[in-house]
């Protein structure tokens, strides 16, 4: 009896493929407990040829046109036969651990979704500093799971779902956040949600800004049309337990304090004082109008840099000790860069993306025309 399923969807073809299912094959499981399947959309030669080394010990679904990751996992589920459903991107690799399947069941004993540590592969400026993305992302899914024992978002690159549970949802919906719309369901569900940082993955993330923010504005489109759906219900949710997933979401976007302290930050009272003893007096002189302006300039640049200090001190602090409790490594000027570059710019992106999708639908709809849902 098949215990779990891996379910692979494959666009055109990965160069970790093959070292992805040379992990899953050693396995010291017994081969009649998993089976592992890849469904693969337009597939290149390369593709092909992996077809025909594996095709003993893998079951390939080869789709000749472009069908949609919704459609292909639907697909992959109908064929599975585990009661427990792994999903795993192409573009991922995995541990070197023969017993990594029978922890991920081990792990499901308590749990009906089960969201898994992921890990960027750090090799270049980009991916090292995409690192603490991740390390974010991570953060926010151990925080919100274990004080509300449920998590309303999922990162779909390595998730396990026990099948029953994903049948009585009707599968995944063809939507461009797919993973985000199936976890915000099984949430509204009442699912017990889990995190673990005892099993990982590790996510292979773009080297130069031009793939990266192309991506980017992709994902946050799909993330804004998720959020435009279900928005009623997840401000209902944060409504509940602020205390829970107001953190969770400046896990994902720390600079969001950032722009909160600098906009609605009190003038300091000296600049309130000064400011008012020069208006008057550039009532009568109107040669105090340039010190006036100096003035404002000069507070608005203290206020900038002390709202600045004191968020970014905040967040180095709390980043630091949760990102050692969950064993991801941290290093103070990758994290500088992150937080005052990085995720400023992804914050930007994702309002960008906000603003397209409640008040310009035509252009979103261009940003993912060449989506296949």
């Amino acid at each position: 009896m098949v215990e779990i399923s891996v379910i692979i969807p494959v666009y055109r073809g990965s160069r970790l493929l093959p070292e992805l299912l040379g992990t899953l094959l050693n396995q010291k499981m017994d081969p009649g407990l998993y089976e592992i399947i890849v469904i693969i959309d337009e597939p290149t030669e390369y593709s092909l040829n992996l077809l025909k080394k594996y095709e003993k010990k893998v079951r390939f679904v080869v789709n000749k046109k472009r069908l949609g990751k919704a459609n292909v996992l639907n697909h992959a589920v109908k064929r599975s036969s585990g009661n427990i459903l792994l999903f795993l991107d192409s573009d991922i690799t995995l541990p070197d651990d023969r017993d990594y399947l029978k922890k991920i069941i081990d792990e499901m004993e308590d749990a009906d979704i089960l969201d898994i540590k992921k890990e960027v592969i750090r090799n270049s400026f980009l991916s090292r500093i995409t690192y603490y993305e991740y390390v974010g992302f991570n953060i926010g899914s151990w925080f919100v799971s274990k004080f509300a024992g449920k998590c309303p978002a999922v990162n779909g690159s390595a998730f396990a779902v026990k099948k029953k549970v994903l049948t009585s949802l009707k599968g995944f919906r063809k939507v461009i956040a797919e993973d985000l719309d199936l976890a915000v369901r099984a949430f509204l569900e009442n699912y017990r949600f889990k995190y673990t940082k005892q099993i990982n993955v590790y996510n292979s993330v773009h080297s130069n800004w031009k793939n990266w923010l192309t991506q980017r504005k992709r994902w946050s489109i799909g993330a804004a049309l998720w959020f435009k759906e279900w928005y009623k219900d997840l401000l209902k949710i944060c409504a509940k337990q602020p205390q829970i997933f107001l953190p969770g979401l400046f896990f994902l976007f720390p600079s969001i304090v950032l722009v909160l302290l600098y906009f609605f930050m009190p003038n300091l009272l000296m600049y309130k004082f000064f400011s008012l003893i020069f208006l008057l007096l550039a009532v009568k002189l109107n040669f105090m109008f340039p010190v006036l302006w100096l003035s404002t300039i000069s507070i608005d640049f203290i206020k900038s840099l002390l709202s600045s200090v004191l968020s970014f001190l905040s967040f180095l602090i709390v980043f630091f000790v949760l990102s050692k409790k969950l064993d991801f490594r941290f290093k103070l000027h990758e994290f500088l860069v992150y937080y005052f570059f990085y995720s400023l710019l992804g914050l930007f992106v994702m309002i960008a993306a906000l603003i397209s999708v409640f008040f310009f639908d035509r252009k979103a709809a261009r940003v993912i025309s060449d989506w296949k849902i």
